[in-house]
């Protein structure tokens, strides 16, 4: 009997494809979110939310759906945190009601949790001090999973970036990318030497899928899924402009938007991932833009 997944997101950049991989597991897949995109177009305030889980009954439930980037979360807090924490809630809610409770939930939070450390490599055991409302809304959201009493696994994931990623909803590299190939400008905000952990989409997929994948010997657990190395703007696109050197240099904003806005940047400590789901980082950033411009056919050759 095939293996049921209830994926919410299963539309967006992570979930579409999650949701390619769990195909070839031959996994029978449900996505439901308000993307028309997805297989079920709902909103989980909806009164037939309900009833497709409820009908659906599945195995593994992926819960991608929730919340957007520290931007929009700071201009929208109340439809964010409605977003993101109250879907949750919701879901919980339903998934509790089943006769068959799921085998486990996986969840995608983020690096933000964690705000603005002073220690640079940050461990899942590393205090929770969210300094946004995104990453406020991630914690809470991560708690009322934790305290549902559902087997559950969560990834914090640090700054993914691919190809198919929406640059007009997050992603700095795929902003850079998206005005370079029109022959503008990148803009980088605050400074050039701000630093990040960036990671790969198919090093994210590959995590996640020996998450969905692992045995009862690893449920509830949170994972930092990352490179587990800083990079800096400077870094990235002195690698972008190899590929675009026709591009004028960069423009720098000051953004004044979200308190943390003068941390220099986070990476995370990504041992416990490696150890307890065999996973690791194939992707180092060099190659990760590559395969990425690669894929989006931007360039003839790429190494």
């Amino acid at each position: 009997m095939k293996k049921k997944a209830l994926i919410t997101g299963g539309a967006g950049f992570i979930g579409s494809h999650v949701k390619d991989e769990l195909k070839k597991l031959n996994f029978e897949i449900l996505s439901v979110g308000r993307n028309k995109k997805e297989d079920v177009q709902a909103d989980f305030k909806a009164p037939e939310f309900k009833n497709i889980i409820l009908d659906f009954m599945p195995d593994v439930v992926c819960h991608f759906g929730s919340g957007s980037n520290i931007a929009r979360a700071e201009e929208n807090k109340e439809k964010e945190f409605e977003d993101t924490v109250l879907s949750t809630q919701v879901l919980i809610k339903y998934l509790l009601e089943l006769k068959k409770k799921p085998e486990k939930i996986i969840y995608l939070s983020t690096q933000a949790v964690y705000g603005c450390s002073d220690i640079l490599s940050v461990g899942e055991s590393h205090e929770v001090k969210p300094v946004t409302a995104y990453g406020e809304n991630k914690l809470k959201a991560e708690n009322i999973i934790i305290n549902s009493n559902l087997n559950y696994i969560i990834f914090r994931i640090s700054s993914v970036y691919g190809a198919t990623q929406d640059y007009l909803k997050s992603g700095v590299i795929a902003k850079f990318v998206n005005r370079m190939k029109n022959n503008q400008s990148p803009i980088v905000f605050n400074s050039i030497d701000n630093f990040s952990d960036f990671i790969y989409i198919d090093d994210v997929v590959n995590g996640i899928m020996k998450g969905i994948t692992s045995g009862d010997e690893v449920k509830n657990e949170i994972f930092n899924l990352a490179s587990g190395k800083p990079t800096t703007l400077r870094e990235v696109l002195d690698i972008l402009y190899g590929y675009f050197p026709s591009v004028l240099q960069p423009e720098l904003q000051i953004n004044t938007l979200y308190p943390g806005k003068n941390s220099k940047g986070i990476y995370l400590d990504i041992k416990k991932i490696k150890s307890k789901l065999q996973w690791d980082c194939k992707y180092n950033i060099e190659d990760g833009l590559a395969s990425m411009l690669k894929t989006m056919s931007l360039l003839e050759n790429v190494r």
